[in-house]
């Protein structure tokens, strides 16, 4: 067989290079452990009691959960780019979400900055109240400073983080010890079990301390939000997110135990939580209470300048709304994105100087229900994305991430919705029209809809509909799936191409079986025959359990098969619905070699995949114990017999399965070669074993030696030139003679393994 070229990767994206633990966990932790946890945790404790705060708890964990999977999924099956959420969002479904819900985000984290900016303010007059006549500029100076630490760039935003998570750890020790020092008892504990007296505990009362309470568990984002930044996206967001939100939850679980045992309800409520922490502190450390509440929240600030502008410079890039362009814009080779941040500022800005208006707490309260709202939306979406990744079965969603299943996405989007209908319905419903409303925006262009009496016309009206749209939507590799013709002949072995050919589909997309007639010079008789083999294909479908369309073909005297059978493979199409593979046979019959691979060229040259099945001995659907073997020698081919064997593995009966790649190569170039390999099955998302063998033996000795007890074999191969064809039709006779089940797989270069 040909040899083939390897195809060079697409080289990397550059960034700052983030580590899991820099670029992930730590900002992610820093945000969760941050104003609620000194400034309100107390106060929701002492109105709903523990048990309320616990509901609470586990119901805002359990969506920060169920997003955590979601985005870790959809991060895990995809080359990760600038702009975090917006950027997986838009890659899976598409501009008009991604769009929607990428300045909707971008919203909610900028304001989440004055939210953390109010909190420190708060913390800092408490310790000093002389300084309450200038609450503002108590905030407003931080601000600037971290601000320019900023601009300056995210590597001295991370390491000032380092500096910060040191004393935000010293801090939590110090009033989980002091708390201990006080005391905790059981009779304070259920003294505090319950909601305070006089409080109707009703699910207004819930949802408005939920509001509350849910951005202590909104963090989790801020690494995400950094994907441009990161060494290795898809391996970091996962672990970086889902520990960070395993930490937060440990720490307010046992915060919330161990405080409402030791102290009584009037020093939890309001201002006096704080105050309470700040009293109770061992050894007089209660500087080290108030450096905390200045590290949670100027470190989460810190963090969201940092994040939220990569949102709306990754939504810019895509020039989506072309007046936001300019945010596109990035300083040096990191790209730091100084216009969005600037935009940050000013959005920053007109929220402390409107806040400053609110009194007694309320502009605290009233931010945290804004960026509530806000965040509760971005994680429906991102719930729903990955659900509908899982749902829409595109072959290209192997994500590398094994924790999550549709039902994990579908009730995240649920709980989200359902949350913010109980907090606010009225924000709700403004906040889901400004989605929509920039949902339609994005389109660009408005559906009509249409109505038809009878399903008949309504399923005719959605497919005409779809097939505009999707003519209109130019192709692209993450959106490949199996578009199967089968090549049937008259007899019954012909069956096991259907079948095969059903398992490589896997319900993932559209399979056709094509059967060439010669009836005789009648048309009438030639029309009978064709309806009648159209029948009894749909009664082989129907005995067999698999789905696909039905073709006749007649030939007359003046077009033979061969003739028919190159007009049919360039007209079977319905607009975007053309074949991409055509499976067939191996040739039986030596006068029929030169046509066969005649055919073949004509396949290559209008850039559809060729899949020819050779020694299909055994059932389809019964698998042997041996594994399924790809013989690799490039990534054209490569790419198309690993995607077709992971869809293969996908059936019931095949996922037992193992796949195995294979290569020859010399000894001097085998580690070149096991790194390649090992890269290739992570990069695809596809497990493989690899197994590198020494090419001083003659390929046909190790493909016996190797593949003579595999399930199933796949080999690459380039159709011959017809000068060439009746050697290699007798060489691959021989060298198949005697082997399993065997797939020769010429690819059209339509498939792409990292996509």
């Amino acid at each position: 067989m040909n040899p083939e070229q390897n195809q060079p990767a697409e080289p990397a994206a550059k960034g700052y290079s983030f580590n899991t633990f820099s670029g992930v966990f730590l900002p992610s932790i820093l945000t969760i452990l941050g104003v609620v946890m000194f400034m309100r945790l107390g106060s929701v404790t002492g109105e709903v009691g523990i048990l309320g705060v616990l509901g609470i708890l586990f119901l805002a964990e359990s969506i920060a959960f169920a997003t955590g999977l979601s985005i870790s999924a959809i991060s895990t099956n995809t080359m990760v780019r600038g702009g975090g959420p917006y950027y997986l969002i838009s890659r899976s479904l598409g501009p008009g979400f991604g769009s929607s819900i990428g300045l909707t985000y971008f919203v909610s984290q900028s304001l989440s900055v004055p939210f953390y900016i109010t909190g420190f303010s708060d913390a800092f007059v408490t310790v000093f109240p002389s300084y309450a006549p200038a609450l503002l500029w108590v905030g407003m100076i931080p601000l600037l400073i971290l601000f320019i630490i900023a601009i300056i760039g995210a590597n001295w935003a991370i390491r000032t983080q380092y500096a910060i998570m040191a004393i935000l750890a010293l801090s939590i020790v110090v009033i989980i010890a002091s708390a201990i020092a006080c005391g905790p008892s059981a009779e304070q504990f259920q003294a505090n079990l319950h909601a305070r007296k006089g409080l109707d505990l009703n699910v207004l009362t819930l949802a408005t301390n939920f509001a509350i309470f849910f951005p202590a568990v909104t963090g989790f984002l801020a690494g995400a939000n950094m994907s441009g930044d990161l060494e290795d996206a898809r391996k970091s967001i996962p672990r970086g997110t889902i520990l960070a939100i395993s930490a937060g939850f440990v720490i307010y679980l046992v915060e919330i135990l161990l405080f409402g045992a030791t102290w009584p309800r009037e020093k939890l409520l309001d201002k006096e939580y704080y105050e309470t922490l700040k009293d109770s502190a061992i050894f007089g450390t209660w500087y080290l209470v108030f450096a905390g509440v200045a590290a949670a929240t100027l470190s989460s600030a810190l963090g969201t300048l940092i994040g939220a502008p990569r949102i709306l410079q990754a939504f810019a890039a895509d020039k989506i709304f072309k007046p936001l362009n300019i945010f596109a814009w990035g300083r040096g080779k990191n790209n730091d994105p100084i216009p969005a941040m600037c935009v940050t500022l000013a959005i920053t800005i007109a929220t402390l100087l409107w806040g400053s208006r609110q009194t007694g707490g309320n502009a605290l309260n009233a931010v945290a229900e804004l960026v509530t709202m806000f965040t509760l939306c971005t994680y429906g979406i991102i719930n729903i994305a990955a659900a509908v990744e899982h749902f829409a079965a595109n072959p290209s969603f192997r994500p590398k991430f094994r924790l999550f299943h549709w039902s994990v996405g579908c009730y995240g989007a649920v709980a989200c919705f359902v949350v913010a209908l109980f907090i606010n319905a009225v924000l709700m419903l403004v906040a889901f029209s400004i989605v929509f409303i920039l949902f339609l925006i994005a389109k660009r262009k408005s559906l009509a809809s249409t109505f038809g009496d009878a399903r008949r016309g309504y399923y005719f009206e959605r497919i005409r509909r779809c097939l505009i749209h999707l003519t209109a939507l130019p192709s692209d590799a993450r959106n490949w799936r199996p578009q199967i013709l089968i090549l049937a002949g008259p007899r019954k072995k012909h069956l096991a191409l259907i079948r095969y050919g059903s398992l490589l589909n896997n319900e993932r997309g559209i399979m056709s079986v094509a059967r060439f007639l010669n009836p005789g010079p009648d048309p009438a008789a030639a029309e009978r025959q064709r309806k009648q083999e159209e029948a009894r294909l749909r009664e082989i479908a129907e005995e067999s359990g698999t789905t696909f369309f039905p073709v006749a073909v007649t030939t007359s005297e003046e077009t033979d098969f061969d003739g028919a059978l190159n007009v049919f493979l360039q007209s079977h199409s319905l607009g975007p619905l053309a074949p991409n593979i055509v499976l067939s046979g191996w040739p039986v019959h030596e006068e029929r070699v030169e046509a066969f691979f005649r055919h073949l060229q004509t396949i290559r040259l209008l850039r559809m995949n060729t899949l020819v099945l050779i020694n299909p001995e055994r059932a389809a659907e019964e698998p042997g114990d041996g594994p399924i073997d790809i013989w690799w020698r490039g990534r054209q081919n490569g790419s198309l017999m690993l995607i077709l064997a992971h869809l293969l593995i996908c059936n019931r009966g095949w996922h037992k399965t193992k796949i195995r790649l294979l290569r020859l190569a010399d000894p001097e170039n085998r580690l070149n070669a096991e790194q390649e390999l090992a890269r290739l099955a992570y990069d695809s998302r596809i497990e493989a074993q690899h197994l590198v063998l020494s090419q001083e033996a003659s390929f046909e000795s190790a493909f016996r030696a190797y593949s003579s007890h595999a399930s199933l074999i796949f080999l690459g191969f380039i159709p011959p030139h017809p000068d060439d064809c009746r050697s290699f039709y007798d060489r691959i006779s021989i060298q198949l003679e005697g082997m399993p089940t065997t797939f020769l797989a010429a690819s059209a270069g339509d498939t792409d393994l990292d996509s």
